[in-house]
């Protein structure tokens, strides 16, 4: 047994059984005990991982079988009496799959693991605005390893269904995914297979971002404040009275909700009322988190640190101006490790848009932003919310299209950088008229 074992590299069991000769403790009325050989499981180490939907097909490679009979069993409940067996993955989860030949007088088995994964769960999202007048937003994957990206993903799972116009904001929150577009639609769905879940199919004023409170309450931010939301029957409540204005970003921090507006600056409210806590002074870009606890937010040339726990406020200055997006909202260049107290930033025009270059600021050092971290190539520049920290492979990943008019924005490159040393893993170019909003991680 061990030898075999470790010539084929494969770990099954042989039981054998003695039909005959039983009665006789003589060699000579022995029965000749011929054992099934599995030369090759079909599949690699009988390990795999595959995604909701897709298939395998085992048949392993035989050997000394007279005979045979088979038996498959799928976590102990028998499915099949063939040679082979094809296995569907119709639900996520951890799969062992016993393989048990019978050939004349003995038995083998072989056990296989399979490990399914929800469609969208090995990689990231691409929210994207979309062609405004043309094309609704939508979303698109990237499959972690590939070297392409999944399009129209929302699409293609719900048919007869879209998102609103202008889609320049995603949150999971609880494992949902809600989509945040100005006009239209508000949409609910599964992270793992996109499916929606619900919606909202208009909302009382252009709306930008959105903030998970607790299991029951969310946050809409629109051009005309705050509107809670229930999370379970997509109820929209009244607007919040203590926020004025076009709102953005948003942030669950400690025992607050901080909220960004154009017209008040820093709104501070007290997650179990809602009401104002605290306005803690004028802002464009944000929010983010470091391990720390710390919230960060920018304007100008000003950084700025907020304590969590008392809403106390450090400014760090920065070498160049970071400019927000008011006009045309997005949610900015401003992302956070998850792993070291850093702050990722965009350099932007004054616009919100463009630029090449990404800075690190490592917590309490300022050299750490005398030269960019990465840059990404000549002729091409950011768009959107197009830096953001990937937090599942510590990783920075940086959205462009092709410098210039037209036909230019159809021209894509997904950037991933080492967020530790800056070097490039991977680009992958995608065509299409997206106008992408920002990365999401499941």
């Amino acid at each position: 047994m061990r030898s075999i074992s470790r010539k084929f590299q494969v770990s099954f069991i042989v039981a054998v059984f003695a039909i005959a000769g039983l009665a006789s403790c003589s060699k000579d009325n022995e029965a000749e005990v011929i054992v099934p050989q599995i030369v090759a499981p079909g599949l690699k180490d009988g390990k795999d991982t595959i995604y909701i939907g897709d298939s395998r097909v085992l048949s392993p490679q035989l050997a000394e079988v007279k005979n045979p009979t088979f038996l498959w069993l799928v976590n102990g409940v028998q499915v099949s009496t063939d040679s082979t067996y094809t296995f569907t993955a119709a639900e996520r989860g951890d799969y062992t799959i016993s393989y048990k030949i019978i050939s004349g007088n003995a038995l083998a088995t072989y056990y296989y693991r399979i490990k399914v994964l929800g469609k969208f769960e090995n990689g990231f999202f691409l929210v994207n605005e979309g062609q405004y007048g043309k094309e609704n937003g939508d979303v698109n994957f990237y499959r972690n390893g590939e070297d392409s990206v999944y399009q129209y993903v929302f699409k293609r799972n719900n048919p007869g269904k879209q998102l609103g116009q202008t889609t320049d904001y995603g949150a999971i929150y609880k494992n949902k995914l809600y989509l945040v577009s100005k006009q239209g639609a508000f949409v609910v769905a599964d992270p793992g297979t996109m499916k929606e879940t619900g919606r909202i199919d208009q909302l009382p004023a252009f709306a930008n971002s959105f903030c998970g409170v607790n299991s029951s309450t969310g946050l809409i931010g629109t051009a005309d404040g705050v509107y809670p939301v229930n999370l379970q029957t997509l109820a929209l409540g009244t607007k919040l009275a203590g926020v004025t204005g076009q709102v953005g970003g948003m942030v669950a921090a400690e025992g607050y909700i901080i909220v960004m507006s154009e017209t008040q600056g820093m709104v501070a409210l007290n997650n179990t009322d809602l009401s104002v806590a605290k306005i803690l002074g004028p802002a464009d870009v944000g929010f983010t988190r470091t391990p720390d606890g710390t919230v960060w937010a920018a304007r100008n040339n000003m950084l700025f640190a907020i304590n969590a726990n008392n809403l106390k406020m450090d400014t760090v200055t920065v070498p160049f101006p970071v400019y927000g997006a008011w006009g045309a909202w997005n949610a900015g260049m401003l992302s956070a490790s998850t792993i070291e107290n850093a702050v990722f930033i965009g350099k932007t025009n004054a616009w919100g848009a463009g630029g090449r270059e990404v800075y690190k600021y490592a917590v309490g050092n300022p050299n750490s932003l005398n030269a960019p971290f990465v840059t990404i190539p000549a002729g091409r520049e950011m768009y959107g919310a197009g830096v953001r920290y990937n937090p599942g492979n510590n990783t920075i990943v940086v959205t462009d299209v092709k410098s210039g008019y037209g036909d230019n924005y159809k021209d894509n490159t997904l950037y991933i950088y080492d967020a530790s040393s800056g070097s490039l893993k991977k680009s992958v170019n995608f065509m299409g008229f997206f106008f992408p909003a920002m990365p999401l991680f499941n």
